[in-house]
């Protein structure tokens, strides 16, 4: 099966770009509660991130499979590291729903509150990891951006911590100020080109070894994403 690699780094931009957006509003959100306590209002930031997490699998499915499942499946299987993106969707309904189950009990703390920051640091996590996932010669720079991205996340989830113990208003608008950097990050990040595309495999011949036979010399610069080469004896 042929696949687009460029639907890759388009798609890869795309959720980045959703996952900004509802992280900009749940910061938005997060921001006018530190002087506005309208109910509905706290609604509108995980309803946002649950806007998201159902957006993430249907970005995968139209830019990656063409709204074939089995498409998508095939692109899915040649590059794997999407499924961190599905993972990261799956977080973030999570985190979702239990931010609306914890404003719509009425609860300003508890097990729902925990979970809810619980699952924003998990998907924190995954953009430490997300760079891992692509080439090789890119990884570097791919980091440095997943890492400034996944630590002012973290960033927030640590003031909203320690408001819950302290209640005091910096916190509160730390909270929000470092959501909506991190929002700001993911929509402004733009994939790297090579990150998702194929690597040729080079073929090289080695010195005639004593005897006239010819050694066969397979060179893989970048084995993560090249196939596995056949061994074939050496003829006389």
């Amino acid at each position: 099966m042929t696949f687009n690699y460029q639907s890759f780094t388009a798609a890869s931009t795309l959720i980045h770009i959703i996952q900004g957006v509802a992280l900009l509003a749940l910061g938005a959100a997060e921001a006018c509660a530190v002087d506005n306590q309208i109910k509905k209002l706290a609604f509108a930031g995980p309803l946002c991130l649950l806007a998201a997490a159902a957006a993430i699998p249907l970005v995968i499915l139209a830019l990656l499979g063409g709204w074939s499942v089995e498409q998508a499946r095939a692109a899915l299987a040649d590059r794997s590291g999407f499924y961190l993106f599905i993972s990261a969707a799956c977080l973030f309904g999570a985190a979702a729903l239990s931010r609306i189950t914890q404003v719509s009990k009425g609860a300003e703390k508890g097990g729902w509150y925990a979970l809810f920051l619980f699952f924003l640091a998990a998907a924190a996590g995954l953009y430490f990891v997300l760079p891992s996932r692509v080439n090789e010669d890119v990884w570097r720079a791919v980091f440095i951006w997943h890492a400034a991205i996944g630590s002012t996340l973290l960033l927030a989830v640590a003031f909203k911590v320690a408001h819950s113990f302290f209640g005091r208003r910096v916190l509160q608008t730390g909270w929000a100020v470092m959501l909506m950097v991190t929002a700001l990050q993911l929509v402004t990040y733009r994939e790297n080109d090579k990150a998702f595309s194929p690597h040729m495999v080079a073929f090289d011949v080695a010195p005639r070894l004593p005897g006239g036979a010819v050694a066969p010399v397979v060179k893989a610069a970048h084995p993560k994403h090249a196939g596995t080469a056949n061994k074939k004896r050496a003829h006389n």
